[in-house]
């Protein structure tokens, strides 16, 4: 159905399972929709697949390629809205890509990310134009796709940081058929890294968001756990606006021929969410002498405790050196005394009170964190990056129960 809509001039709106009837209303106004399909098995009966018309055709324009895809988005936190790529956007980002990661006729890549998400989405985009092999996998499970890997010959693979954590749990090596292992969406744990490095996986890490049809940069293949915030060099074509290491990093903007037409609407005007092609992102960046660009935090992620401006993302790339951590997320709760007070979510062998000692002896008084909350995983979008409100949340009521 993708690549038909694609050969009809028709754009794609993919709709997650579960969309309450009043969400999927405001999805569909806010987007334009003309039509919607649903697929459907009644009770004992076999599947049925349902179309009908939704709004007369509302053509937005001017437009200098068609539209070809529009994706829900929220990120890590915000409310949620759609973004227009149009078929040029999608074949700059793939032609690049493709290029990067030395994808050709032959190859397969597995994908096992929801295709709901631009990582996901693009997959197949980028097998059609380089005759290479979609392997498709319905959800991720470390075994299954550990088995998928060795029977079909899998050349590259897509996965976010927890995905890889599982995988590496297995302690089964990666078949020699698999020359990319593609890591994004949130910050690659030097531990993980160099585990799955010693044991023979082939990373690349990359920043990229649905705005820009998927990467904005990526590293070459890892021979050393990245430094903190690193990624690699923006794909060719890409302009990159943001200060230069070693300078305080600034916030991120990108334009080129990758970047969305706009934000959706119901007319499906170009341009929205952009200024003069640029869009501004929410993450601060820096590009070292290198050419590479190190994403060290969002811009509105910012906190403040006793007067101090602190960003979560380099407490949690500090975190990540402590022995005996796995994942790890800080966030901040009110305090009466600190105006936000520090909480570590983590999964990991390491104890609270030793994890508290080891920041007493590694970070600075402002960057360390008060309350240190051991969890057997944290809690995830369907994206497969961390869910930033319920992580909040879960140290919110921690606090209450804990009387802090």
């Amino acid at each position: 159905m993708q690549h038909a809509l694609a050969r009809s001039r028709a754009a794609l709106l993919p709709i997650g399972e579960g969309l309450g009837s009043e969400s999927l209303e405001a999805l569909l106004a806010a987007t334009g929709a003309e039509w919607i399909w649903r697929t459907e098995r009644p009770e004992g009966g076999r599947l049925v697949a349902t179309h009908h018309r939704t709004a007369r055709p509302s053509h937005g324009g001017p437009w200098p390629s068609p539209l070809a895809l529009v994706v829900e988005t929220s990120g890590s936190s915000g409310a949620p809205r759609a973004v227009m790529l149009s078929a040029g956007n999608l074949l700059a980002s793939a032609v690049r890509v493709n290029r990067q990661l030395g994808l050709g006729t032959g190859d397969r890549w597995l994908c096992c990310l929801p295709l709901r998400h631009i990582g996901g989405l693009s997959i197949p985009y980028r097998c059609a134009l380089a005759g290479a092999a979609m392997v498709l996998r319905p959800g991720f499970g470390a075994a299954a796709v550990a088995e998928d890997l060795g029977r079909h010959g899998v050349t590259h693979l897509s996965l976010v940081p927890p995905m890889l954590a599982r995988l590496l749990e297995l302690g089964d090596p990666p078949p020699p058929s698999l020359r990319v292992v593609l890591v994004g969406g949130q910050s690659l744990s030097p531990s993980f890294a160099r585990q799955a490095l010693d044991s023979g996986w082939p990373l690349y890490v990359t920043y990229g968001m649905t705005e820009t049809a998927s990467q904005v940069a990526c590293s070459d293949r890892l021979m050393a756990p990245p430094g903190a915030g690193a990624v690699g060099r923006p794909l060719p074509g890409l302009e990159i606006d943001c200060p230069a290491c070693p300078d305080p990093a600034g916030v991120l903007r990108v334009r080129g021929a990758p970047v969305m037409a706009g934000y959706a609407n119901p007319r499906r005007l170009p341009g929205q969410g952009l200024e003069d092609g640029w869009l501004r992102t929410s993450d601060l960046a820096c590009l070292d002498p290198a050419g590479v660009l190190h994403c060290l935090g969002r811009a509105d992620d910012v906190l403040v405790t006793a007067g101090l401006k602190v960003h979560p993302a380099r407490v949690e790339a500090a975190l990540a050196r402590a022995p005996g951590l796995g994942e790890v997320a800080v966030v901040g709760v009110p305090d009466a005394v600190w105006g936000q007070r520090l909480v570590a979510l983590y999964t990991g062998a390491v104890s609270p009170a030793e994890l508290d000692a080891w920041c007493r002896g590694q970070l600075p008084g402002a960057a360390r964190p008060r309350t240190f909350i051991q969890c057997p995983t944290l809690p995830s979008l369907p994206s497969g990056k961390l869910d930033r409100h319920r992580l909040q949340e879960l140290a919110v009521a921690h606090s209450a129960a804990s009387g802090l």
